[in-house]
């Protein structure tokens, strides 16, 4: 048999073994112990590396108009992987993964999201998490079930700013994250003052920038990605919803939310993860990749992402998600008047399609076998 043949077959064979083999359902997965959470954090990351943002929050304002393909297809539980800041809570507010793994190149980015850990855990409602994050005293009484987001940040804005409340809030979420003892220095709770500041300077008008770049005219503010929409109009972040906010709060109390440093392009975080879904019995219904893979291909480390990709226990319907700029070639799928596209895309179509050499360019990549909405 001809070797390309050969890797043809063998490729949808594993295809075939990882989404029809029997594996338990992970359906009653125990919350992690804080220790536990420490150990996965800790024994499945590798060294970081470098990208030139902050990333405090996302660029992709459409990022929620692909939420009625997710539902279609009927992507929910299982585990989640994601890369990147909290847009990725409002996919899991709606896939309702059982266990998540934050994976970016950046120890910072794990280190946020330990900080919104914190915030989770000292917050009672959304007024209250949005009080901590901004730094701004906010009414007392419990927000309302039926709060629209929009009310949310209005109240944000006419809340006069307190150095000494902020600092405060800032001082309460280091000391909650010193009691899980996860072996943090002295460099990363300064890291950890240094996002919260960030969003407490900014508030809800803060934007992706990136090193030596103001930010640019077409990146959404941070309002403005809480306040999108999905295709049908509904807003759906994971604050614009108490009940979306209330299980993302509770995936993150049991310790369901594990931040990871790993290079998605690297040889060891990403196999490390396959391995422990495969320990727990957990597939993966859901993969965000952002608009990584721009960086990634065509270069050295393409073939291991996709080894990466092929190597994890993918469930029978497991998706990417994936970000397009529309900078030279506006994407087919483009909507009008955002600098973004959402994709979604079978990952049985991507391996296939990577196995068959049709991937030859990025354009490629990003315009076959995709779902829009």
């Amino acid at each position: 048999m001809p070797r390309r043949l050969f890797l043809i077959v063998a490729a949808a064979l594993a295809l075939c073994a990882q989404a029809g083999a029997p594996q338990p359902s992970g359906e009653n997965l125990p919350r992690l112990s804080t220790r536990e959470f420490g150990e996965l954090m800790t024994s499945l990351s590798e060294p970081e590396g470098y990208f030139d943002s902050d990333n405090f929050v996302s660029n992709e304002a459409a990022y929620l108009k692909i939420l009625p393909a997710l539902k279609r297809l009927g992507i929910r539980g299982g585990a989640y992987l994601g890369v990147g800041p909290d847009q990725n809570y409002s996919y899991m507010a709606e896939i309702k993964p059982e266990l998540a793994f934050m994976v970016d190149i950046r120890r910072q980015n794990a280190l946020q999201h330990l900080y919104y850990k914190a915030l989770f855990q000292l917050s009672a409602d959304r007024v209250e998490y949005l009080a901590r994050l901004f730094g701004r005293r906010l009414p007392d009484q419990p927000s309302p079930a039926g709060a629209g987001i929009i009310d949310l940040l209005r109240l944000v804005d006419a809340a006069p700013r307190d150095s000494t409340f902020a600092a405060q809030k800032v001082s309460e979420a280091c000391q909650t994250i010193r009691l899980w003892n996860l072996g943090l220095d002295s460099a990363d709770y300064e890291s950890i003052r240094y996002i919260a500041q960030a969003f407490m300077e900014g508030g809800p008008d803060l934007k992706f920038s990136s090193y030596n770049r103001a930010p640019r005219p077409h990146h959404p503010t941070y309002r403005q990605l809480l306040e999108e929409t999905d295709l049908s109009g509904s807003r759906c972040s994971f604050l614009a919803q108490e009940t979306r906010f209330q299980f993302v709060k509770e995936l993150a109390r049991e310790n369901r939310i594990v931040p990871i440093v790993g290079d998605l392009g690297g040889r060891t975080a990403l196999r490390r993860i396959a391995a422990e879904l495969r320990r727990r019995g957990l597939r993966v219904e859901c993969f965000y990749v952002s608009n990584v893979e721009f960086y990634l291909f065509g270069g050295s480390r393409w073939q291991s992402f996709v080894e990466n990709i092929r190597a994890l226990p993918w469930a029978g319907g497991g998706s990417l998600i994936r970000s397009y700029a529309n900078m030279w070639h506006p994407h087919p799928a483009q909507i009008p008047g955002y600098y973004m596209t959402s994709l979604l895309q079978p990952v049985r179509s991507f391996l296939e399609n990577e196995s068959n050499g049709r991937d030859e360019t990025y354009w490629d990549l990003v315009t076959r076998n995709y779902i829009a909405h």
